[in-house]
């Protein structure tokens, strides 16, 4: 690869992409690697602030034998996040972007991902971990910093990968909700139900809807009860509503955890809605406890927690303890 000037390259080979910026009006490449400069390319490089170039030359494939250029890189970066809930744009200026295939939520396996960036001078960057995507949102872009990288920097991050993608987008796939509505006030028809209304207003970007909704009193039987019977409707995720604070009259903690085969936690490190419940049934139904915040504020913690559960994303105590950073919402 050589350093020429613009006027002294014509009928050579770009060696790099060359981007265009007009600030709020357009930045593309016009041109790309590869490209065969002529005549009539050296006012509209000058324009573009390149006084001079590189060129490829014969003996670069000798020159650069331990080396790969940033577009090898990125494809192979790429690899390391590839399967068929993503797909990749066409390479500019050193950079592959990553889409994803279809609705759902974004897994990423943060560790690798770490490991991976820490190695030098290649870098793989992403939307956060468990947020919910459409299909076609730009997910996650690949590149180096040189135009040039040691090979050995790809082989250590093939070494992290085995294998095995980073990322996926996980389909949501829990789609029948039941509601189980408590409160004395709502059973008698003193005041109407608030919940409902709001919880389908949230859930319906994620393809869910409410198939069963069963309302009792403050009574812990008929609140086991009820979980039964919107379980025997159909539901594969259900939403407990009131009584979730530390009030002594407040039963539906104690009647969530008669109910699970696991409790993962009462309480959870977001604000607003941190007096949530998540627990699972025998057969992995997800069970929870939704805090009279959800009625007032949004995002709470039950936007936080959406995307994971209508993936059927297993949720652990150490994933609700790591919510706390960034948990104020």
């Amino acid at each position: 690869m050589k350093r020429v000037a613009v006027a002294e390259a014509v009928g050579q080979v770009l060696a790099h992409d060359i981007a265009r910026i007009v600030i709020g009006e357009v930045k593309d490449t016009p041109f790309r690697r590869g490209h065969v400069i002529a005549t009539e390319d050296i006012e509209a490089l000058l324009k573009l602030g390149k006084e001079h170039v590189f060129i490829e030359e014969p003996g670069d494939a000798l020159a650069f034998k331990h080396k790969l250029h940033e577009e090898d890189v990125a494809l192979g970066l790429y690899e390391l996040c590839a399967n068929d809930s993503l797909y990749a744009s066409d390479i500019r200026e050193g950079k592959i972007e990553a889409f994803a295939a279809w609705d759902g939520m974004l897994s990423i396996d943060v560790s690798r991902l770490q490991a991976i960036n820490s190695i030098g001078e290649l870098t793989i960057v992403t939307k956060f971990t468990h947020q919910a995507v459409k299909k076609g949102d730009k997910v996650a872009g690949m590149r180096c910093i040189p135009l040039w990288l040691d090979t050995v920097q790809l082989e250590q991050a093939r070494s992290i990968w085995q294998g095995v993608p980073l990322m996926r987008i996980k389909p949501f796939v829990r789609q029948k909700v039941g509601i189980v509505t408590t409160g004395s006030e709502v059973a008698t028809g003193r005041i109407k139900d608030a919940f409902r209304p709001i919880i389908e207003e949230r859930i319906a970007p994620f393809g869910m809807s409410v198939i069963a909704q069963e309302i009792v009193t403050d009574d812990t039987e008929q609140i086991v009860k009820a979980i039964e019977t919107v379980k025997s409707a159909g539901a594969d995720i259900i939403f407990c509503t009131g009584g979730m604070s530390v009030d002594p009259d407040d039963l539906t903690p104690g009647a969530i955890a008669r109910s699970a085969a696991q409790v993962v936690t009462y309480g959870l490190p977001v604000l607003p809605g941190s007096m949530v419940c998540i627990a699972y049934m025998a057969d992995g139904t997800p069970l929870v406890g939704l805090p009279g915040g959800v009625l007032f504020s949004k995002p709470t913690a039950f936007d936080v927690l959406l995307p994971r559960l209508a993936a059927d994303d297993p949720i652990t105590k150490a994933d609700c303890v790591a919510l706390g950073h960034g948990g104020l919402q």
